[in-house]
């Protein structure tokens, strides 16, 4: 197995853990308060971090892309999960400030579209994907879409608005589960495909 596929494999796993993190204590938090919302905040930090891991799958595995926009695409993908995580450190440590009650302004329109440009990723990714990843794509596909449809009802819309919801469920819950589900896909795929 290539070192990229078994980094891949654990920035999945990684991805998934810390989304179910997330999805309980953001729970936790609008049930309790803090401090859950402060961990609620590290494990998305923790969980978008390791997407550019997973990213190196599709590299690894390859797709449709040519290699320039391949090579764009990565590059795009891992800037905007360091915008994300870096934006978001930043307000978890109080030097800048989100207002979740309001369109996303500021360091939240930042967050929003950092987090679109991760969900075409997801999506594009999947969609265009060798056929080593099979029907398995669209499941990706309708994560990365979810997170767009997050990220597009934070910036036309508050918290509570239908898009952010319904794209909230995608982030906290599909996202996840898709992150798992490649991971076994890829220990799965690669036993099979490794020379014996």
């Amino acid at each position: 197995m290539h070192a990229n596929v078994r980094r891949a494999i654990v920035g999945a796993c990684v991805v998934g853990a810390a989304g179910i993190v997330a999805l309980v204590t953001i729970g936790l938090f609008l049930s309790i308060g803090q401090p859950w919302g402060t961990i609620n905040d590290l494990a998305l930090i923790v969980m978008t971090a390791a997407i550019p891991f997973l990213m190196l799958a599709f590299w690894e595995l390859g797709g449709l892309t040519p290699t320039p926009l391949a090579r764009l695409a990565q590059l795009t993908g891992w800037l905007a999960a360091a915008v994300w995580c870096v934006t978001h450190l930043l307000f978890v440590f109080g030097v800048v400030d989100i207002d979740y009650t309001m369109p996303a302004t500021g360091a939240y329109a930042v967050e929003a579209v950092a987090l679109a440009a991760i969900g075409m990723w997801i999506a594009g990714a999947n969609l265009l994907a060798g056929p080593w990843l099979s029907a398995f794509r669209w499941f990706g596909v309708a994560a990365g879409l979810g997170l767009v449809l997050f990220a597009v009802g934070t910036l036309i819309g508050d918290k509570d608005s239908a898009m952010v919801y319904v794209g909230g469920v995608f982030y906290l819950a599909v996202l996840p589960l898709w992150a798992l589900g490649m991971a076994f896909y890829l220990v799965r795929t690669t036993a099979v495909s490794a020379p014996r």
